[in-house]
């Protein structure tokens, strides 16, 4: 369907004609575009699924994390693909978190998304005692 067969009311013809026919010179129909008016940009043309595995790779390293690769030296990919465990409780709470990909690529750091399954994740406890005891090994 071109930009021309769409038919305005005479008032708003009258308001928006020239600006129908200055977008139909500049950008032609839709039709003429996919046609190759323009082959300069037909290379860039994108598909969704294109467009979804870029999305889904690591854009420093180039690994596709859909497809679980993942490179443990590439700050960006972190050592996972699309999902990791619970990095609170290093995956006790046996929940997955999920890639921010948005943050990932716009920091070059791995960023995740999700909840802790244990209620408050580790306590402070649990945290401090493999320490104390470490403490009291080197006294």
């Amino acid at each position: 369907m071109s930009v021309t067969s769409v038919q305005p009311t005479t008032e708003s013809l009258s308001r928006h004609g020239s600006n129908i026919s200055l977008c139909h010179s500049l950008c032609g129909s839709v039709d003429d575009g996919l046609q190759g008016s323009h082959p300069q940009y037909q290379d860039t043309i994108v598909t969704i699924e294109e467009l979804r595995a870029q999305l889904n790779s690591c854009f420093t390293c180039g690994v596709s994390w859909s497809e679980e690769h993942v490179s443990l030296d590439c700050s960006e990919c972190g050592g996972y693909s699309l999902h990791r465990p619970c990095p609170l409780c290093d995956g006790r709470c046996h929940t997955a978190w999920k890639r921010d990909l948005t943050m990932s690529h716009a920091s070059g750091k791995a960023r995740w998304i999700g909840e802790c399954g244990l209620s408050c994740g580790p306590s402070l406890e649990e945290s401090l005692v493999p320490a104390l005891e470490k403490l009291r090994a080197t006294s």
